[in-house]
């Protein structure tokens, strides 16, 4: 029985490769194979991105430009107290703000969920846990997570001291992978 089922597996993972190299799945390595690899925690563009200034709010509701964070690296974290994977990061993250000070721009950016997250719940959440070092701020009009094209949360989008678009994290991020990628930045 046991050789059975290696029989399969073997014939499954030969015909998944022969597939994706008929379908092109594989042609981008093929492409790319003898040219230097990509540095994690760096996008690999060609020309830099200008994240171009847009709009959300604080949390008395005034109006804040992301221009106004331009000068020094910006981390910007697309979160909600309704999203767990959010929720687990945040000591992670109340750590580095404390760590880096004025020297990074760190911007959280709560995404409503279209239920009952509202400034005041989030403001209670930061200071039941603690998280004395984060100040949230509010996509309340979802600008910055269309246009991010963010459909997942959380997000975590890095810019740096020029404005120029340098990485993102698609889902849960970490201390250590902040770090590294905010040291790369300065």
């Amino acid at each position: 029985m046991n050789n059975k089922k290696q029989k399969i597996a073997i014939f499954s993972v030969t015909a998944l490769l022969v597939f994706s190299i008929f379908t092109g799945l594989v042609q981008p390595y093929l492409k790319n194979k003898n040219k230097e690899t990509v540095t994690p925690g760096r996008l690999q563009q060609e020309e830099k991105i200008t994240v171009p200034n847009f709009q959300f709010t604080d949390g008395d509701g005034n109006t804040v430009d992301f221009d106004n964070f331009k000068g020094k690296p910006v981390v910007i974290n697309f979160w909600g107290t309704w999203c767990p994977w959010c929720v687990e990061e945040m000591d992670d993250f109340n750590r580095l703000v404390g760590e880096y000070g004025n020297d990074v721009n760190f911007i959280f950016l709560d995404v409503p969920n279209g239920e009952d997250e509202t400034p005041e719940k989030v403001k209670t959440f930061l200071k039941d846990k603690g998280y004395s070092n984060i100040t949230s701020h509010y996509d309340s009009m979802l600008e910055g997570c269309y246009m991010f094209g963010l459909n997942s949360f959380p997000v975590t989008v890095y810019v740096d001291s020029e404005g120029y678009l340098y990485d993102a994290t698609i889902g849960m991020t970490n201390y250590d992978t902040v770090k590294e990628i905010v040291e790369a930045m300065s």
